[in-house]
């Protein structure tokens, strides 16, 4: 029997059959600091983890995933694992390099036998494009991304396997889950997938075949299930509700730099990865003393080639206040402003990141109001509102504040000083005519627009 907590309450063994309808974390019984994890999923469905937790060592575990791991599996490499931490022996350590061992010697094999394996290939179509200057640079390349699919998102199976062998049912089984919970990463594995295969048949590395990434009108298509995450708009905070929003996120500011992210995105009504990879070098000085956010035009949406100059954020009071309280970090050499530091590392902070932040205060807004932070008009598959994003806020909510000059008491902007701030240039003649911004004007935007976020905030 398990002895659990202070009390030392005895946990009765769990069953296969009350895993199935587990609805919260619970105890497993039988080895001690065994626990089945219960994480709700944006579908509205559970998916439960095996869990080892070891207070000798303060840490936490991951076993597997149940179903995929069953109960008397769990149990079995539950035992394992604690006499190997009774042995001062790292067994998730020990787990990760014997993987990587076992993946050496795959890889091994498959170079003496000049195998083209799926990540070889991956590899290879990035270097490729890479070299013509397919994609524009940012801080983070393309093969960075695809290091964070193979160690997240790929599993071992599919990384070693020979191209020819690669089948339909093997992205299906390692993507499957993913393609119903997760807004756009199946998406952009499976692009990247099916435009490296097609590169690999045209460059004549492998003979013709149907290639398996194929979602429309293939095979993987009728393989992957239908409900898919609710996307469309950006759920956007309605602009009233924005003064309580910014102060609930100000509040978390001093011991959070995701939330020193959101709320300078917010106030500079900037786009994801604009606020995210921000770096100490685009906060610049002009001539007249006031701040500015400079970002490289290849950083933008709209590149050079429409609009041919750097995008200029004039930067309010307030957030030129946030960026003096930001901790600086001399060992960045990228000199990330929001900079997450993750084994002394630093690199940008995650969407992922930005979303957990949101989330929690959505959770504990909740509680309060029984409504959260969410966007009235946007429902997920559920039929529940869907919580608001960075994106929605810093943009969708400006621009709608922005708009109703009467409603929110500030001065009428025009349609195009509005599509200024939000860096909007679509007509060809507008970007031909367009040699620089109008920073006064926009400043003065700004300006109010934090005015107003800040006014439930006090000093």
């Amino acid at each position: 029997m398990l002895l659990a907590g202070d009390a030392m309450k005895i946990v009765a063994p769990i069953s296969e059959k009350k895993i199935k309808t587990l609805q919260k974390s619970s105890a497993c019984g039988v080895v001690p600091g065994l626990w089945v994890k219960v994480v709700p999923l944006k579908n509205g469905e559970l998916a439960k983890y095996f869990v080892l937790r070891e207070r000798s060592i303060n840490r936490t575990f991951n076993l597997g995933k149940y179903p995929d791991m069953s109960l008397a599996e769990a149990f079995k490499k539950a035992a394992e694992w604690k006499e190997k931490v009774k042995q001062g022996v790292d067994p998730a350590k020990e787990e990760k390099a014997r993987r990587d061992a076992l993946r050496r010697e795959r890889e091994g094999i498959c170079e003496a036998l000049d195998i083209l394996t799926f990540e070889k290939l991956i590899r290879q179509w990035i270097e490729f494009n890479e070299a013509r200057g397919k994609w524009s640079k940012t801080s983070k390349s393309k093969t960075q991304i695809w290091d964070g699919f193979f160690r997240n998102h790929i599993p071992e199976s599919l990384r070693v396997c020979p191209v020819t062998q690669l089948t339909a049912q093997m992205f299906y089984d390692a993507l499957a889950e993913k393609w119903r919970t997760m807004v756009d990463t199946p998406e952009r594995i499976l692009s990247d997938a099916r435009q490296a295969i097609d590169w690999a048949m045209r460059s004549e590395m492998i003979p013709p075949m149907i290639n398996p990434c194929i979602v429309k009108d293939g095979k993987l298509g009728d393989l992957l299930p239908l409900d898919r995450p609710a996307g469309g708009h950006e759920p956007a905070l309605p602009p009233k509700r924005m003064p309580a929003f910014f102060k609930a996120l100000m509040e978390l500011v001093p011991v959070s730099q995701t939330a020193r992210c959101l709320a300078f995105a917010i106030l500079t009504a900037a786009r994801n990865t604009t606020a995210r990879e921000a770096t100490w070098d685009e906060i610049q000085q002009d001539d007249e003393g006031n701040w500015l956010h400079v970002i490289p035009r290849e950083r933008m949406k709209v590149k050079s080639e429409k609009i041919p100059f750097d995008r200029k954020t004039p930067l309010s009071l307030q957030a030129v206040e946030l960026l003096k309280a930001t901790p600086r970090y001399p060992s960045d050499d990228v000199q990330l402003v929001f900079p997450n530091i993750y084994r002394g590392l630093p690199s940008p902070l995650t969407r992922d990141a930005v979303r957990t932040l949101i989330k929690r205060m959505h959770n504990k807004q909740r509680k309060i109001d029984r409504i959260g932070w969410v966007d009235p008009d946007q429902k997920d598959q559920t039929g529940k509102p869907r919580i608001v994003t960075l994106h929605g806020c810093a943009r969708a909510t400006f621009n709608t504040w922005a708009k109703d000059a009467r409603g929110y008491r500030h001065k009428a902007f025009s349609r195009d000083l509005r599509e200024s701030c939000l860096d909007h240039r679509n007509e060809s003649y507008q970007c031909a005519y367009d040699r620089e911004q109008a920073l006064g004007d926009m400043r003065e935007v700004f300006d109010l627009w934090a005015e107003f976020c800040c006014s439930e905030c006090g000093k």
